[in-house]
């Protein structure tokens, strides 16, 4: 495999977007919550247990795919699987990070101002 082989260039790019967008959607989350306790517990078995889970029992399949960690994972992938794309499974990746950022947003904007 080099960098001239079909989806090296965008997995490489790919990687960075998701880890930046998976910063963005775990400060949301621990802007909401308050607690890193809290925050922990939430984002660990999210994207270690549930994920995983989801993507592999066949009555939730089509769910857990567009769950956050799995929907980002696409774009590190050469051959994306599943109904998302690399740039569709990122794109839902972003709303699921924007979402979080606006709800941490208003969150401290009601408590702290």
């Amino acid at each position: 495999m080099s960098v001239g082989s079909p989806g090296v260039v965008r997995s490489a790019v790919g990687c960075g977007l998701y880890f930046g967008l998976l910063a963005v959607f775990s400060a949301g989350v621990a802007a909401l919550l308050r607690s890193p306790v809290g925050t922990l517990s939430l984002l660990v078995p999210l994207f270690l247990s549930l994920g995983p889970l989801f993507g592999s029992l066949d009555a939730t399949q089509k769910v857990g795919q567009f769950l956050p960690d799995r929907a980002g994972q696409q774009i590190l992938h050469l051959a994306p699987e599943g109904a998302l794309g690399a740039w569709s499974g990122i794109a839902v990746m972003a709303g699921w990070a924007a979402l979080a950022a606006a709800a941490g947003l208003r969150s401290l904007l009601r408590r702290d101002v």
